[in-house]
């Protein structure tokens, strides 16, 4: 069972919303749409009113995994699996609704207290989309906003909430040694990104995500976000490279410790995708910066 959602956005809680202003905007290349009526701040990438949203807050983390659901009857169906579960759901009020510009929303967390929302109606802004440092625009379609990674603590009973409740299929698996501990994950799809969440384990539970990724067009594109990114002083965790799903990217840190990856490229995914386990997550590149690469 393949349920038909996307990563419809994404919010942050977080404690200096300014420096999350000018990453998003002048590095990253989202451009802001304003406050919305809860406060928080809200940021586009696409034809859509909000893409990622940020509110000032102590957590500097994850607040909301925005789920989209692709029509009223996988909307309703996923409802029907949570309540069978055993998950309690918070209908949206009119005022969630218009924080998150949606038509329908439910709010509801996993098992390991993830905040996770399901919504339906993703509003579209009156005025075109143009970042004026990512002209280019980003990758999202029928693919959703990108893809984040999730922290577990428990990453074998967390696998089957994800693909027999939420009805996502498993893309890859794969576990690789990395500083002297083995990293797991499993990659998880619910429309042709190879995936739009991803379960990691065998990692400190410092936050709940450890990045986000935003997709560009080009891989000059990745070079330019590149550059933004080194000239604003921002941290690079790791250097450009390629993932073993054919995604070329960087990562870089956010004002609230966890990462954001910039990328192009990567497999697209069907009812035809052959399911893989793998032993490396990068063929080339994606190292942690030596002290003469970080001052350059």
């Amino acid at each position: 069972m393949t349920a038909r959602l996307e990563l419809g956005y994404l919010g942050f809680e977080v404690s200096d919303p300014a420096a999350w202003d000018r990453l998003l905007t002048q590095v990253v290349g989202l451009t802001a749409n304003g406050e919305n009526n809860d406060g928080s701040r809200a940021y586009r990438m696409d034809e859509f009113a909000q893409r990622m949203f940020v509110r000032e807050g102590p957590a500097d983390d994850v607040c909301a995994v925005g789920l989209a659901a692709y029509n009223r009857d996988e909307f309703d169906a996923l409802c029907a699996r949570l309540r069978a579960a055993g998950i309690e759901l918070q209908t949206g009020t009119p005022d969630e609704l218009r924080a998150r510009h949606v038509d329908h929303l439910v709010r509801f967390k996993d098992p390991w207290g993830n905040p996770l929302e399901l919504c339906l109606g993703l509003k579209t802004s009156p005025t075109p989309f143009g970042s004026p440092v990512q002209p280019g625009g980003f990758v999202t379609g029928d693919m959703g906003m990108g893809h984040l990674i999730l922290v577990m603590p428990d990453l074998e009973a967390a696998v089957p909430f994800y693909t027999d409740v939420i009805g996502m299929s498993v893309s890859d698996t794969g576990a690789e040694e990395w500083a002297g501990i083995v990293l797991s994950a499993v990659f998880l799809y619910s429309n042709p990104r190879h995936h739009s969440i991803a379960l990691a384990g065998g990692v400190p539970a410092i936050k709940r995500i450890a990045h986000f990724e935003v997709h560009v067009p080009t891989i000059d594109e990745v070079g330019l976000a590149w550059d933004r990114t080194r000239s604003a002083g921002v941290e690079i965790t790791h250097m450009p490279g390629r993932h073993t799903e054919g995604v070329y990217s960087f990562y870089g840190r956010t004002p609230s410790g966890f990462e954001y990856e910039v990328g192009t490229d990567g497999f697209r995914v069907d009812e035809h995708w052959r399911q893989r386990h793998l032993s490396r997550f990068t063929l080339w590149g994606h190292h942690v910066p030596t002290p003469a690469e970080a001052a350059t």
